[in-house]
């Protein structure tokens, strides 16, 4: 009887001990799971050394600061429409489509102003030099603006040939400025004191011209074209001749391009919202990475030193990201 009732008593510990271990299996495997979820890893994945962004802040409107020259109602301005940015030191400059003007974004105070009030259109196109100049596309009156810091037109760009500018590039190191025109799919050559001195006309590599001009970039003596017809990037040398391809099996739908310090290409396409990171591992062998980013829809693009602002004309926001840059590259950089 004795033996019965301790075969009976180990038989319940030991049931107990298995059940114990069941379960402590079973919180083990929960929480394994629970950690695979994407809102728990979505910081591992920001800081992770194969991101190439990191979501900062999105600018949508702000209070006006009390000196600007044309004032806003309520002393609030709200972005309408934007549709080109474009970004220097503490200063971010908006084509607003649905205000009808350039507005200024003070970074450090957080205040905005009009800067400039003209026609905007979705083809209105700005970028900012050293000293705070800036170039601002007219294809209304198919010309260019030339201010200064204090909104003070400077000068007017014009020329027969110039009927759709859709990118500039201020090329201080030849002391010209190059204009990518959409209308011929030409670029315009003018001097600093905008007259017509160059008319370039590239092609791919067929031979064929470039059927959809969309945004253009000036390195190293090189030309990046984006085409947005045949999307892909054609590369040229400064007198139109081809060089290279690159992305005609990955685009969608580009509409702005850009190149960091490393020399990857970002190109913002619209087509699934994201952005397409191109790096050169060699002679002429390129490698690809997308991102998608939190926009509606893609407009616009421009990047200063390591932020990038995205111009998100359906939320009428600028998202505002930080540009990591692989391990590898970072190296390379400090050599």
């Amino acid at each position: 009887m004795q033996r019965t009732r301790f075969i009976d008593y180990f038989l319940f510990q030991s049931g107990c001990k298995v059940w114990r271990v069941v379960f402590v299996l079973v919180m083990v495997s929960i929480l394994a799971a629970c950690t695979g979820l994407p809102g728990s890893r979505s910081s591992e994945n920001k800081n992770s050394s194969s991101s190439q962004l990191l979501f900062w802040r999105n600018i949508d409107g702000g209070v006006q600061e009390s000196s600007s020259a044309v004032p806003a109602a309520g002393g609030y301005i709200q972005l309408g429409r934007p549709v080109s940015v474009a970004a220097w030191a503490d200063y971010v400059y908006i084509a607003d489509a649905g205000r009808q003007a350039i507005l200024r974004y003070d970074r450090r105070r957080e205040v905005f102003s009009v800067f400039y009030r003209m026609p905007i259109t979705a083809a209105t196109r700005i970028i900012v030099t050293a000293g705070e100049y800036l170039y601002i596309t007219d294809p209304i009156q198919s010309r260019i603006l030339y201010l200064d810091r204090n909104a003070r037109l400077l000068r007017e760009i014009t020329d027969f040939n110039l009927k759709q500018p859709v990118a500039i590039t201020d090329d201080d190191s030849l002391g010209q400025i190059l204009v990518a025109d959409a209308f011929y799919n030409q670029i315009l050559v003018f001097n600093k004191l905008g007259r017509l001195i160059q008319t370039i006309h590239p092609v791919d590599g067929t031979g064929a011209p470039i059927s959809g001009l969309a945004d253009m970039v000036v390195r190293k003596e090189k030309i990046y074209l984006l085409d947005r017809l045949l999307r892909q990037i054609v590369v040229t040398d400064l007198n139109g001749a081809y060089l290279q391809t690159i992305g005609s099996d990955r685009l969608q739908q580009p509409v702005a391009m850009r190149i960091d310090d490393t020399g990857r290409i970002l190109v913002a396409d619209a087509f699934d919202n994201s952005l397409l990171f191109f790096s050169e591992n060699g002679v002429h062998k390129i490698s690809a990475k997308s991102e998608s980013v939190m926009t509606m829809q893609l407009a616009g693009m421009d990047l200063h030193e390591t932020w990038l602002y995205l111009v998100d004309v359906a939320a009428a926001r600028i998202q505002v990201m930080k540009l990591l840059f692989p391990v590898a590259a970072t190296a390379e950089q400090k050599k």
